[in-house]
Protein backbone atom coordinates (compact mmCIF):
# COMPACT_ATOMS: atom_id res chain seq x y z
CA UNK A 1 0.00 0.00 0.00
CA UNK A 2 1.38 3.43 -0.91
CA UNK A 3 -0.30 6.56 0.40
CA UNK A 4 0.77 10.09 -0.41
CA UNK A 5 -0.13 13.54 0.82
CA UNK A 6 1.54 16.22 -1.31
CA UNK A 7 2.52 19.76 -0.34
CA UNK A 8 4.01 22.38 -2.66
CA UNK A 9 6.53 24.87 -1.27
CA UNK A 10 7.18 28.09 -3.21
CA UNK A 11 10.82 29.09 -3.29
CA UNK A 12 10.37 32.52 -1.69
CA UNK A 13 7.97 31.00 0.83
CA UNK A 14 5.68 34.00 0.57
CA UNK A 15 2.87 31.48 0.42
CA UNK A 16 2.47 27.84 1.24
CA UNK A 17 0.21 25.98 -1.16
CA UNK A 18 -1.45 22.79 -0.02
CA UNK A 19 -2.36 20.83 -3.12
CA UNK A 20 -5.95 20.53 -1.84
CA UNK A 21 -4.65 18.10 0.75
CA UNK A 22 -4.15 15.76 -2.19
CA UNK A 23 -4.15 12.12 -1.24
CA UNK A 24 -3.31 9.57 -3.92
CA UNK A 25 -2.81 5.87 -3.47
CA UNK A 26 -1.90 2.75 -5.40
CA UNK A 27 -3.01 -0.49 -3.82
CA UNK A 28 -0.51 -3.31 -3.81
CA UNK A 29 -2.06 -6.77 -3.56
CA UNK A 30 -1.30 -8.43 -0.24
CA UNK A 31 -0.63 -12.13 0.09
CA UNK A 32 -3.56 -14.19 1.34
CA UNK A 33 -2.72 -15.69 4.74
CA UNK A 34 -5.02 -18.63 4.02
CA UNK A 35 -3.99 -21.69 2.06
CA UNK A 36 -6.26 -22.52 -0.88
CA UNK A 37 -8.76 -19.80 -0.04
CA UNK A 38 -10.38 -20.13 -3.47
CA UNK A 39 -10.43 -23.96 -3.35
CA UNK A 40 -8.40 -24.21 -6.58
CA UNK A 41 -5.72 -26.61 -5.29
CA UNK A 42 -6.01 -30.34 -5.68
CA UNK A 43 -9.36 -30.55 -7.42
CA UNK A 44 -12.60 -31.37 -5.67
CA UNK A 45 -14.53 -34.12 -3.95
CA UNK A 46 -16.57 -34.84 -0.85
CA UNK A 47 -14.73 -33.81 2.32
CA UNK A 48 -11.66 -32.97 0.27
CA UNK A 49 -10.37 -29.47 1.11
CA UNK A 50 -6.61 -29.28 0.41
CA UNK A 51 -4.90 -26.84 2.78
CA UNK A 52 -7.80 -26.66 5.23
CA UNK A 53 -6.75 -28.48 8.38
CA UNK A 54 -10.08 -28.64 10.22
CA UNK A 55 -13.12 -30.53 8.85
CA UNK A 56 -16.14 -32.21 10.45
CA UNK A 57 -18.44 -33.29 11.86
CA UNK A 58 -19.89 -34.88 8.76
CA UNK A 59 -22.58 -37.43 9.52
CA UNK A 60 -26.26 -38.27 8.93
CA UNK A 61 -27.36 -36.06 6.03
CA UNK A 62 -24.08 -34.17 5.93
CA UNK A 63 -22.61 -33.79 2.46
CA UNK A 64 -19.98 -31.18 1.67
CA UNK A 65 -16.83 -30.74 -0.34
CA UNK A 66 -15.33 -28.94 -3.32
CA UNK A 67 -16.96 -28.89 -6.76
CA UNK A 68 -16.01 -27.60 -10.18
CA UNK A 69 -18.06 -24.90 -11.88
CA UNK A 70 -20.71 -26.21 -14.23
CA UNK A 71 -23.94 -24.34 -14.98
CA UNK A 72 -25.30 -21.43 -12.94
CA UNK A 73 -25.97 -21.43 -10.05
CA UNK A 74 -23.39 -24.19 -9.44
CA UNK A 75 -20.45 -21.95 -10.26
CA UNK A 76 -17.37 -20.49 -8.58
CA UNK A 77 -17.08 -16.83 -7.67
CA UNK A 78 -13.34 -16.94 -8.38
CA UNK A 79 -11.52 -19.46 -10.54
CA UNK A 80 -13.01 -22.87 -11.38
CA UNK A 81 -13.76 -24.45 -7.99
CA UNK A 82 -15.88 -23.62 -4.94
CA UNK A 83 -16.89 -25.23 -1.65
CA UNK A 84 -20.44 -26.40 -1.02
CA UNK A 85 -22.21 -27.17 2.27
CA UNK A 86 -25.34 -29.26 2.90
CA UNK A 87 -25.94 -30.69 6.35
CA UNK A 88 -29.45 -30.92 7.73
CA UNK A 89 -30.98 -28.70 10.44
CA UNK A 90 -33.35 -31.44 11.67
CA UNK A 91 -30.83 -34.15 12.58
CA UNK A 92 -27.92 -32.06 13.92
CA UNK A 93 -25.83 -32.52 10.77
CA UNK A 94 -23.62 -29.48 10.32
CA UNK A 95 -20.82 -29.23 7.79
CA UNK A 96 -17.77 -27.59 9.36
CA UNK A 97 -14.59 -26.36 7.71
CA UNK A 98 -11.73 -24.41 9.25
CA UNK A 99 -8.14 -23.32 8.89
CA UNK A 100 -5.61 -22.40 11.57
CA UNK A 101 -4.02 -18.95 11.24
CA UNK A 102 -1.07 -17.48 13.12
CA UNK A 103 -1.59 -13.88 14.20
CA UNK A 104 0.04 -11.04 16.10
CA UNK A 105 -1.95 -10.26 19.23
CA UNK A 106 -3.39 -6.74 19.00
CA UNK A 107 -2.88 -6.50 15.24
CA UNK A 108 -5.82 -6.02 12.88
CA UNK A 109 -6.76 -8.36 10.04
CA UNK A 110 -9.32 -8.11 7.26
CA UNK A 111 -11.29 -11.23 6.38
CA UNK A 112 -13.51 -11.50 3.30
CA UNK A 113 -15.41 -14.29 1.56
CA UNK A 114 -18.36 -14.87 -0.76
CA UNK A 115 -21.51 -16.84 0.11
CA UNK A 116 -24.28 -17.98 -2.22
CA UNK A 117 -26.92 -20.72 -2.63
CA UNK A 118 -27.67 -23.00 -5.58
CA UNK A 119 -31.40 -23.50 -5.01
CA UNK A 120 -34.38 -22.87 -2.78
CA UNK A 121 -33.89 -22.19 0.92
CA UNK A 122 -37.43 -21.01 1.57
CA UNK A 123 -38.51 -22.01 5.06
CA UNK A 124 -35.70 -24.59 5.32
CA UNK A 125 -33.75 -23.02 8.16
CA UNK A 126 -30.60 -22.98 6.06
CA UNK A 127 -27.71 -21.07 7.63
CA UNK A 128 -23.99 -20.47 7.46
CA UNK A 129 -22.15 -19.28 10.55
CA UNK A 130 -18.63 -17.90 10.10
CA UNK A 131 -16.53 -17.53 13.24
CA UNK A 132 -12.92 -17.05 14.29
CA UNK A 133 -11.49 -18.11 17.63
CA UNK A 134 -9.69 -20.82 19.54
CA UNK A 135 -12.36 -23.52 19.32
CA UNK A 136 -13.22 -25.37 16.16
CA UNK A 137 -16.89 -24.90 16.75
CA UNK A 138 -19.22 -22.14 17.77
CA UNK A 139 -18.36 -21.27 21.35
CA UNK A 140 -18.98 -17.59 21.94
CA UNK A 141 -16.87 -17.65 25.10
CA UNK A 142 -13.89 -18.29 22.81
CA UNK A 143 -15.04 -17.36 19.32
CA UNK A 144 -16.11 -14.20 17.49
CA UNK A 145 -18.98 -14.52 15.03
CA UNK A 146 -18.26 -12.78 11.74
CA UNK A 147 -21.39 -13.64 9.77
CA UNK A 148 -24.79 -15.19 10.41
CA UNK A 149 -25.98 -15.94 6.87
CA UNK A 150 -29.58 -17.20 6.84
CA UNK A 151 -30.85 -17.32 3.25
CA UNK A 152 -34.62 -17.70 2.86
CA UNK A 153 -35.52 -17.58 -0.82
CA UNK A 154 -37.41 -19.66 -3.36
CA UNK A 155 -34.58 -19.02 -5.81
CA UNK A 156 -30.83 -19.49 -5.81
CA UNK A 157 -29.03 -16.45 -4.43
CA UNK A 158 -25.95 -15.02 -6.21
CA UNK A 159 -22.64 -14.59 -4.44
CA UNK A 160 -22.57 -11.88 -1.80
CA UNK A 161 -19.31 -10.54 -0.38
CA UNK A 162 -18.82 -10.30 3.38
CA UNK A 163 -15.90 -8.35 4.87
CA UNK A 164 -14.90 -7.90 8.51
CA UNK A 165 -11.84 -6.40 10.21
CA UNK A 166 -10.87 -8.01 13.51
CA UNK A 167 -8.29 -7.38 16.23
CA UNK A 168 -6.39 -10.56 17.10
CA UNK A 169 -6.86 -11.74 20.69
CA UNK A 170 -4.72 -14.88 20.38
CA UNK A 171 -1.55 -15.88 18.56
CA UNK A 172 -3.30 -18.89 17.02
CA UNK A 173 -6.95 -18.95 15.98
CA UNK A 174 -9.19 -20.93 13.64
CA UNK A 175 -11.29 -19.30 10.93
CA UNK A 176 -14.25 -21.65 10.44
CA UNK A 177 -17.43 -22.07 8.41
CA UNK A 178 -20.43 -23.98 9.79
CA UNK A 179 -23.26 -24.58 7.36
CA UNK A 180 -26.42 -26.57 6.79
CA UNK A 181 -28.92 -26.45 3.96
CA UNK A 182 -31.34 -29.36 3.61
CA UNK A 183 -32.94 -28.37 0.30
CA UNK A 184 -29.99 -27.03 -1.72
CA UNK A 185 -26.40 -26.05 -0.91
CA UNK A 186 -24.65 -23.02 0.50
CA UNK A 187 -21.63 -22.10 -1.61
CA UNK A 188 -18.41 -20.56 -0.29
CA UNK A 189 -15.57 -19.14 -2.36
CA UNK A 190 -12.67 -16.68 -2.48
CA UNK A 191 -11.85 -16.64 1.24
CA UNK A 192 -9.12 -14.07 1.94
CA UNK A 193 -7.41 -12.94 5.14
CA UNK A 194 -4.76 -10.21 5.13
CA UNK A 195 -3.25 -7.78 7.65
CA UNK A 196 -5.43 -4.67 7.70
CA UNK A 197 -3.88 -1.75 5.82
CA UNK A 198 -3.12 1.20 8.11
CA UNK A 199 -4.78 4.52 7.40
CA UNK A 200 -2.54 7.01 5.64
CA UNK A 201 -1.35 9.80 7.96
CA UNK A 202 -1.95 13.41 6.97
CA UNK A 203 1.14 15.50 6.29
CA UNK A 204 0.99 18.98 7.83
CA UNK A 205 3.31 21.96 7.40
CA UNK A 206 4.01 25.03 9.49
CA UNK A 207 6.61 27.81 9.45
CA UNK A 208 8.85 28.19 12.48
CA UNK A 209 9.84 31.63 13.91
CA UNK A 210 13.20 31.16 12.16
CA UNK A 211 11.53 30.52 8.78
CA UNK A 212 12.30 26.80 8.69
CA UNK A 213 9.76 24.29 7.43
CA UNK A 214 8.19 22.06 10.10
CA UNK A 215 6.59 18.89 8.68
CA UNK A 216 4.45 16.81 11.04
CA UNK A 217 2.30 13.69 10.78
CA UNK A 218 0.57 11.49 13.32
CA UNK A 219 2.68 9.09 15.37
CA UNK A 220 3.11 6.13 15.34
CA UNK A 221 3.15 5.51 11.60
CA UNK A 222 6.17 3.31 11.10
CA UNK A 223 7.60 3.02 7.61
CA UNK A 224 6.50 6.37 6.15
CA UNK A 225 9.23 8.54 4.65
CA UNK A 226 9.26 12.19 3.56
CA UNK A 227 10.06 12.71 -0.13
CA UNK A 228 10.71 15.74 -2.33
CA UNK A 229 10.32 16.42 -6.05
CA UNK A 230 10.74 19.53 -8.21
CA UNK A 231 7.71 18.64 -10.35
CA UNK A 232 4.46 16.75 -9.97
CA UNK A 233 4.79 15.76 -13.62
CA UNK A 234 7.75 13.44 -13.00
CA UNK A 235 8.39 10.36 -10.88
CA UNK A 236 11.74 11.63 -9.59
CA UNK A 237 10.80 11.60 -5.92
CA UNK A 238 13.81 11.68 -3.61
CA UNK A 239 13.57 10.19 -0.12
CA UNK A 240 15.00 12.58 2.46
CA UNK A 241 17.51 11.15 4.92
CA UNK A 242 16.30 13.27 7.84
CA UNK A 243 15.16 11.10 10.74
CA UNK A 244 11.78 12.16 12.16
CA UNK A 245 11.63 13.15 15.83
CA UNK A 246 8.60 12.28 17.96
CA UNK A 247 7.06 15.40 19.48
CA UNK A 248 3.96 14.71 21.53
CA UNK A 249 1.71 12.57 19.33
CA UNK A 250 3.40 13.53 16.05
CA UNK A 251 6.47 12.76 13.99
CA UNK A 252 8.38 15.90 13.01
CA UNK A 253 11.05 16.85 10.48
CA UNK A 254 12.45 20.41 10.31
CA UNK A 255 14.01 21.58 7.01
CA UNK A 256 15.42 24.86 5.69
CA UNK A 257 13.28 26.67 3.10
CA UNK A 258 14.21 25.40 -0.41
CA UNK A 259 16.06 27.52 -2.95
CA UNK A 260 13.61 26.46 -5.68
CA UNK A 261 10.04 25.25 -5.88
CA UNK A 262 9.58 21.80 -4.36
CA UNK A 263 6.78 19.38 -3.68
CA UNK A 264 6.85 17.22 -0.56
CA UNK A 265 4.91 14.06 0.24
CA UNK A 266 4.74 11.14 2.65
CA UNK A 267 5.21 7.73 1.09
CA UNK A 268 5.01 4.17 2.34
CA UNK A 269 7.40 2.18 0.13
Amino acid sequence: MKNNTTIKINALFSTVVLALGLSAGAVVAQTNMLVNGSFESGGGGIENFPGWDQIGPADNNSDYGVAQSSVYPDVAEDGNFYAYFHGHPTDSSQDCLGQTVHLTVGAQYTISYYLATDGTTLGSGAAMYVVIGTSFGIDYSQDLQLTDYEPDSSNALPYQKFTTTITASNATEILSFHGFDADSAILVDNVIMTPAAPSAPELNLSLSPTNTLVFTWTSPTNGYVLQANASMETTNWVTLTNTPVTVGSSNQIVLPAPASNLYYRLSLP
